[in-house]
């Protein structure tokens, strides 16, 4: 099919009559879902920017002496020039962001649990963290999920 595009009233007539037309038939269901779920791994680099290098928990030498006392988990996470240190307990959450920027998010599987501002040394400081799977997210990124 050859169209005559020469000149832009034409070419704008071309696109008008196409946009007014009706599709001939609907998008497949199966189209539908596989678009979502494209599109839901459109942060996946963000939200896995931040991958934990250090826990506590894991640390055999402070394993025995956490299982006696109580003692705060500490976490870091790094990754491509930032670092984001986080120490928990029963009292709360604090931690530093490095550099510092913006806001700290801890996220819950349900939502935000609780945003606290970095100040210019990045540190914040958040009430206690739910049980469970958490992630914190920031200007630029987030962590992985994790246990609390």
């Amino acid at each position: 099919m050859r169209h005559d595009w020469d000149s832009d009233e034409v070419l704008l007539d071309a696109l008008r009559d196409a946009l007014s037309t009706p599709p001939s038939s609907d998008v497949p269901p199966e189209f539908v879902e596989a678009a979502k779920a494209a599109f839901t791994w459109r942060t996946v680099d963000a939200e896995l920017l931040l991958i934990t290098s250090y826990d506590s928990v894991l640390d055999d030498t402070l394993f025995a002496r956490a299982r006696s006392t109580s003692t705060a988990r500490q976490l870091v996470f790094d990754a491509d020039g930032v670092t984001l240190q986080v120490e928990v307990s029963a009292a709360g959450v604090t931690g530093q962001l490095m550099p510092a920027a913006g806001d700290v998010t801890l996220v819950a599987p349900a939502g935000d649990v609780e945003t606290a501002p970095v100040d210019e040394l990045g540190m914040f400081v958040m009430g206690p963290g739910p049980r469970g799977p958490v992630k914190f997210r920031f200007a630029g990124g987030s962590t992985d999920w994790f246990i609390l």
